[in-house]
């Protein structure tokens, strides 16, 4: 089995509506100040980032 690649910054992967998606829901929620929304993008995105594209996001990831 390879390993994940680890970031600390989350980038969305070009072509990837799913990335792009959460992305601006978690920047929607944060202009907002929806803090309970903008931790789900946040969890959201790092299950997404881990299961369809074997990046690690590290803790503390912006």
């Amino acid at each position: 089995m390879a390993d994940t690649a680890t970031t600390r910054r989350f980038t969305p992967q070009p072509g990837c509506t799913r990335c792009t998606h959460l992305n601006t829901a978690r920047h929607h929620a944060a202009a907002t100040r929806d803090h309970s929304a903008e931790t789900d993008a946040r969890v959201l995105i790092r299950q997404h980032m881990r299961g369809a594209h074997g990046t690690e996001l590290e803790e503390g990831w912006t």
